[in-house]
């Protein structure tokens, strides 16, 4: 059996990946041997998205917090760790940098001494598409792995700032690492400041749907459970020390889903309202990755967005409490 280490398991992304990875291990011990452990300091309110199951072991700290670090590294020890707790709104990276140099530098720096002083197997270090920086055009191909970053606002650069130090500790200690690179994400038990459920509340609530400038920037849409079987992948066949793009290449623009979602909602498009764009300059027209790498390991989108777009509505509609 070994042992998952996961921190931010009850932000978005992680906690729909340790449902996903409690229910395998329950259904089939032997193709997911492993026991999970998990961080999360709850610094966005998210109680509601934590869970309790007798493969997962919970604890509340923070990676800032050297000490917690250390006692849960020497308690628990890790076989495989995924790192993927982080300060990820880019609004409030352009409002408090030093909020995210702190969090996603110095605190992935903390991970990366517990897992050399640990000698971990691997460490999984979640990134974004969004250290690219921007595409110009709808023309323009595909960002690759090898592509040169150009992030553009205090959020993409933390985060390829952070990748720099795990690639150097890679170097410089002989840590096995993967970064993965994923395109937005959309789905259950995302948190209300995102575009997706934001737009989601408002209409639940008959308030105006804030679209930020003309609603023309372009983004690259994975279901959540997708992004969590790609990691799943990467933990069980990824490369030594490689760079997997996770991506369903399902592009469109954000007043094209803001506008599907109106229409799924009984047709509210009188909720949409254009407002000055606080991002101004920083606010990158369009990201698309190529994840021809990752679909070498076997994995594969199975979620069409207009279909994971019906059910991600569903479930919020069923489950209004978690945006209240």
């Amino acid at each position: 059996m070994k042992k998952i280490f996961i921190t931010g398991s009850c932000g978005f992304i992680f906690s729909n990946f340790v449902r996903k990875l409690a229910y395998l291990i329950g259904k089939d011990n032997k193709q997911y041997p492993y026991n999970l452990v998990s961080l999360d300091n709850f610094s966005i309110n998210n109680l509601n998205a934590m869970y309790w199951n007798k493969n997962h072991t919970f604890y509340i700290g923070d990676i800032l917090d050297e000490h917690i670090l250390k006692t849960i590294f020497e308690v628990e020890k890790p076989d495989i760790v995924v790192h993927g707790a982080a300060q990820t709104f880019v609004d409030s990276s352009i409002k408090d940098p030093k909020l995210f140099v702190t969090n996603n530098i110095l605190g992935t720096q903390n991970i990366i001494n517990a897992c050399v002083k640990s000698n971990v197997e691997k460490l999984i270090y979640i990134s974004t598409d969004e250290i690219y920086g921007q595409l110009l055009s709808e023309k323009d191909l595909s960002w690759k792995e090898t592509d040169a970053a150009n992030p553009r606002n205090p959020y993409s650069a933390s985060k390829y700032s952070a990748e720099l130090l795990v690639k150097s500790a890679g170097i410089t200690y002989g840590l096995n690492y993967n970064i993965i690179r994923p395109s937005n994400n959309y789905g259950p038990r995302q948190f209300s400041e995102k575009l997706i459920p934001k737009a989601i509340k408002c209409v639940l609530n008959n308030e105006k749907i804030p679209i930020y400038g003309q609603g023309s920037q372009i983004r690259d849409w994975t279901h959540v459970f997708d992004n969590c079987q790609a990691i799943l992948d990467i933990i069980q066949k990824g490369n030594s020390n490689e760079i997997y793009n996770v991506s369903a290449n399902q592009e469109f623009s954000n007043l094209e889903v803001i506008n599907k979602i109106c229409s799924i909602m009984g047709n509210r498009h009188d909720l949409i309202s254009f407002i000055e764009d606080p991002r101004g300059k920083c606010h990158d027209f369009r990201y698309s990755t190529d994840s021809s790498k990752l679909k070498e390991l076997g994995w594969k989108p199975n979620f069409k967005f207009n279909e994971g777009l019906k059910e991600t509505i569903n479930w919020y509609i069923n489950n209004q409490w978690f945006i209240k």
